[in-house]
């Protein structure tokens, strides 16, 4: 990996560990509004790093591990087999990702 890349890439992680931050400082706030607005954020951050740890450039056992370390750091609501436990996110309602993961865990 190129060092400039890395740099970005740290620089990344802190930008989400900043928005996540800012999402439980909101957390407790009976408006939602600034809350949707972070998730959102940390939704995107994290895909453009995910999409950043699987180019070719990179890809290996271990950057799939990291994206596995971070899913789990900023989603450590996230259990196989328990959906509800998934935060508000309109979008995990999703049959074909339900179907999915059933798929995964069998």
């Amino acid at each position: 990996m190129k060092e400039h890349k890395k740099y970005q890439l740290q620089d990344l992680i802190e930008k989400i560990k900043k928005v996540d931050d800012m999402i439980k400082f909101h957390s407790s706030n009976p408006s939602t509004f600034l809350l949707d607005q972070y998730q959102a954020k940390k939704e995107k951050l994290l895909s453009y790093l995910i999409d950043e740890l699987i180019t070719s450039e990179v890809r290996s056992p271990y950057s799939f591990k990291l994206i596995i370390m971070a899913l789990i750091k900023f989603y450590p609501e996230l259990e196989i087999g328990k959906p509800e436990k998934i935060s508000r996110s309109k979008k995990n309602n999703s049959n074909d990702l339900k179907e999915l993961e059933k798929s995964l865990i069998a």
